[in-house]
């Protein structure tokens, strides 16, 4: 096995939210687009889920994530349809993707190099006279070995929306996505539930990354963001 390191650097990359692995920390991006026109009294008001999840303990699952970051809003959940202020809907998604990578290694690998020429060629009044000096050379020039291949990854993906229960008029959407080579959707969706609503209301469109420390979130068993030292 070689004792150099390798590179992975990512050629092709959509506007995802990328597994993103490091030395220390370890690291997982999110990317999120959100929408809203959000009421300024819906303090205390209640809201339910649209989503009818008792028949999917999977999606009753997620449904519990989103509730544990509903207190962003303001919101008080029921589960009562007919009495709540707001509805929330929201879909879990993964599909599978195909990206380009282009691998870098750092062994050395040594190439030959030629060159030759001629010097000191001239001439003068009243006299007039030349010379000149043949060089050579071989030399050793650094060439870096470069590899590509597609790898399989998997693009999850977390699209929620609040809306009025009275007029149906949304009032927020937001989505979060992330991709992983082998993490799957369960295991993404703590950290998707708390990026659609991270710096809730927020401001309107633009694209947001947020970045979370792996170790840390594993230690605290919730998502935690990583903030640079």
């Amino acid at each position: 096995m070689s004792l150099f390191r390798k590179i992975l650097t990512p050629i092709v990359i959509t506007s995802t939210a990328l597994l993103t692995a490091c030395a220390t920390p370890d690291t997982f991006t999110t990317q999120v687009n959100a929408f809203n026109n959000w009421p300024t009294d819906t303090k205390g008001k209640l809201y339910a889920f649209s989503n009818d999840v008792s028949q999917n303990l999977e999606q009753k699952s997620y449904a519990d994530l989103i509730a544990k970051e509903m207190w962003r809003t303001g919101l008080m959940q029921t589960n009562n349809i007919k009495k709540a202020h707001y509805l929330v809907n929201f879909n879990a998604s993964t599909e599978t993707r195909e990206k380009i990578v282009q691998e870098y290694y750092e062994e050395p690998m040594f190439v030959p190099t030629f060159g030759f020429g001629f010097s000191n060629f001239g001439y003068g009044y009243p006299g007039w006279g030349w010379g000149n000096n043949f060089y050579s050379g071989v030399g050793i020039s650094y060439t870096p070995r470069v590899a590509q291949y597609p790898i399989q990854i998997s693009r999850h993906t977390l699209a929620l929306e609040i809306k009025n229960n009275k007029t149906g008029n949304p009032v927020y959407q937001a989505k979060a996505i992330a991709d992983s080579q082998n993490a799957s959707l369960t295991q993404v969706m703590p950290y998707l539930a708390v990026s659609v609503f991270d710096n809730f209301p927020g401001s309107n469109g633009g694209t947001r990354h947020i970045e979370f420390d792996i170790d840390k979130s594993r230690e605290q068993q919730t998502p935690v963001k990583y903030i640079p030292e």
